[in-house]
């Protein structure tokens, strides 16, 4: 599959960049077309140092997301609304969200939903609306980032996913089992999605609250 990473840089961008390469050819977007193929040739070296000669393409992210059938949004939740705005010619693929719009107070992670209008909803939601005639999915959040970008690590998460129907499920869940040690999980309609999302501070607050490091999900 050809699929493109949007803002690619953090450690969760770079995990699945790199833990994707294995089965999948891989676009690395960014503002700068520069500084995409800066990132693509330091994911190439950064998978050589485990014995994979991958390559990456840096692209800008219009670039990116006219090069691939399935595009991962890995912006930070700050800039997403904007970042949307940018994009174009993206009718009928099929976009994937792993943003979590939180904040960090005195007291933990928050949950801080977007807004559009009267209504509180998801980043996935706000991606299907925004990005008219795209297809959204979510998932990834629970996967803990820093594990997956540290390929030393044998993944066993679940990962649940929203989709609005079960063949767009199906296309996601072909992504997540091309990395090892991952099983897609249907957790229901897009909509789900803001209690997906709402998950992950949730487990960074019973991180703080417990000294646990990087904590998951398995559904038993």
């Amino acid at each position: 599959m050809k699929i493109a990473i949007l803002g690619g840089t953090g450690d969760l961008g770079k995990g699945l960049a790199i833990r994707l390469a294995k089965k999948n050819e891989i676009f690395i977007g960014s503002r700068e077309k520069e500084k995409a193929e800066k990132i693509a040739e330091e994911y190439k070296k950064e998978a050589e140092k485990y014995g994979f000669n991958f390559n990456f393409t840096g692209l800008t992210n219009q670039e990116a997301v006219e090069s691939a059938d399935k595009i991962i949004i890995s912006v930070p939740h700050e800039v997403l609304p904007q970042f949307l705005l940018t994009l174009k010619n993206y009718e009928g693929k099929l976009f994937i969200s792993p943003i979590v719009p939180m904040t960090k107070t005195k007291f933990g992670f928050s949950y801080e939903p977007f807004r559009i209008g009267d209504k509180e909803v998801s980043a996935a939601e706000l991606i299907k609306s925004t990005l008219q005639g795209a297809r959204v999915a979510s998932a990834f959040h629970t996967v803990p980032a820093i594990m997956l970008s540290n390929l030393n690590v044998k993944l066993n998460y679940d990962v649940l996913i929203a989709a609005d129907d079960r063949a767009t499920f199906a296309e996601v869940a072909e992504i997540v089992s091309s990395i090892e040690g991952l099983k897609p999980l249907y957790a229901g309609k897009l909509y789900v999605s803001k209690y997906i999302e709402s998950l992950t501070p949730l487990l960074l607050n019973i991180a703080l609250n417990n000294g646990l490091h990087a904590p998951s999900l398995k559904i038993v």
